[in-house]
């Protein structure tokens, strides 16, 4: 079913917030506790700039022998709020797998437009690519990114790199986590209020439109308590994938909401984290 079937109700389908059972401040806040306590116990370089915006800054923390794959992971928060540092707790699982992560950090609504968001987003890749032999194997470059980072991954993965005078293989998968990828319903909830979508921006920054340049392996994911306007986001996206060739594998996790699943990746043993680790590592 169309996500557009349940327009109706746009506000509770497409604002994460908007959900009453849900206390989204106290996640915020337990996740930037557990990001300070894995920053305490992990080696890291913090705040590396790669752009001039305010926030266009990235924390590294590199793996093992320095030789394993790069994992960069892009924040959500509607494009309107979220930081990296209060992200670094999903490192620690990828880094004793040995696996080095990047954090990149990026200037927020309404203070830039969404397409500058996209821009420095993909300028944080090209960096991370660029300077990744400091990092780990820049030749094994994957993304993830939860809710409005996830479209942003999405944006990336149809992006032409050889435009930069990069390969046109640089990401060499992704993980999808309970993202938007079709923007209308933007336009019709309260967080239109900071981000100011207009009509005309929405099909060039809806990865719908935009599927991915090339095949690669892609996981999604969605909360198994989120609404199914929010859900179907995904699964349609996913068939937009499966159209242009993608190798996808759509995880539904029973009891994750929008907000728990970040808590959850940060644990080993978690089905999605296993899958995301076994991804990068080929197999």
């Amino acid at each position: 079913m169309s996500w557009r079937e349940y327009s109706v109700d746009a506000e509770f389908q497409f604002n994460p917030q908007a959900n009453p059972a849900i206390d989204a401040k106290a996640e915020f806040a337990r996740r930037a506790e557990l990001s300070a306590s894995a920053r305490r116990r992990m080696r890291g370089e913090l705040d590396v700039r790669y752009g001039p915006g305010a926030r266009q800054l990235l924390d590294i923390f590199p793996a093992g022998d320095g030789r394993g794959p790069i994992h960069m992971y892009i924040h959500g928060g509607y494009w309107r709020m979220g930081d990296k540092g209060s992200q670094s707790l999903l490192a620690e699982p990828f880094v004793n797998a040995g696996i080095a992560c990047v954090f990149p950090g990026y200037d927020l609504c309404p203070q830039v437009s969404l397409d500058q968001i996209v821009a420095e987003v993909l300028d944080a890749i090209e960096w991370t690519f660029r300077n990744g032999a400091r990092i780990g194997d820049p030749s094994r470059l994957y993304l993830s990114g939860s809710s409005a980072g996830a479209h942003l991954c999405a944006m990336a993965l149809a992006h032409d790199w050889s435009s930069r005078g990069l390969p046109g293989d640089l990401v060499k998968g992704a993980t999808l986590l309970t993202g938007i990828y079709d923007l209308e319903p933007v336009l019709e909830i309260s967080i239109n209020k900071l981000v100011n979508l207009t009509q005309d921006r929405v099909r060039d920054n809806s990865p719908v439109h935009h599927p991915p340049r090339r095949r690669l392996p892609l996981l999604m994911e969605v909360g198994g308590n989120e609404p199914p306007g929010w859900q179907a986001q995904t699964f349609e996206f996913a068939d937009v994938c499966r159209t242009a060739g993608c190798d996808v594998e759509v995880l539904v996790l029973p009891g994750e909401t929008h907000f728990s699943i970040l808590r959850s990746l940060a644990q080993a043993d978690h089905p999605l984290t296993k899958a995301m680790i076994a991804q990068m590592l080929g197999g």
